[in-house]
């Protein structure tokens, strides 16, 4: 169950971004070249215009909570933090008290879908890594978005918006097409000083 929730926590991660996405070089994103990306340092690079317009704090406070079929609710308080990576990449990193440890997620344009991809990391059970894809598309005049996922048995759903101060989603998540939980998560930005 452990893993099962991390693996939502992770997933979360996809909507925590303030989007709360193959890159332009068009390869495909593995694990390998997931690690390689969230290991590079910040830069100044400016973000490709498709990047550019995607809402996102550096520094972030996020609320979550996901509520299971059986009624089990888990809860959590997070921080998060935001960099860009050679002007293609947004990389989120979530600090996770429950689990002791950092998640990351990725966002990006994918030049040949057209579109906002989001990519998570997650441990398989079996020793291996499996990257999650997710697509974002927003509607900027509406402050809204919707990022889709399949992975495995799973499907999810997240619909959100955002404000200069506070980003709202929720999620719907499927398993072989039952409702398995819903993720509600807030994020507002650490304001300097407070």
């Amino acid at each position: 169950m452990k893993r099962k929730t991390l693996l939502m926590l992770l997933l979360g991660c996809l909507s925590w971004m303030g989007l709360s996405g193959c890159a332009f070089s068009q390869e495909p994103m593995t694990p390998a070249r997931f690690l390689e990306i969230v290991g590079k340092p910040s830069d100044a690079v400016p973000l490709v215009p498709q990047l550019a317009a995607v809402p996102f704090w550096t520094n972030a406070t996020i609320s979550n909570v996901m509520t299971y079929a059986s009624g089990k609710v888990f809860r959590e308080e997070m921080t998060q933090t935001a960099r860009t990576v050679v002007g293609k990449y947004i990389v989120f990193t979530v600090q996770s008290k429950f689990y002791n440890q950092r998640m990351n997620a990725i966002a990006t344009y994918d030049e040949k879908a057209s579109a906002l991809k989001v990519y998570g990391l997650y441990g398989n059970g079996h020793g291996g890594d499996v990257v999650t894809e997710g697509t974002a598309v927003y509607d900027y005049a509406k402050k809204t978005y919707t990022i889709t996922s399949t992975y495995g048995d799973f499907k999810e759903t997240t619909t959100g918006s955002y404000t200069d101060t506070e980003d709202s989603a929720k999620t719907v998540v499927y398993k072989d097409g039952v409702l398995a939980m819903t993720r509600e998560v807030k994020t507002w930005p650490v304001i300097s000083g407070k």
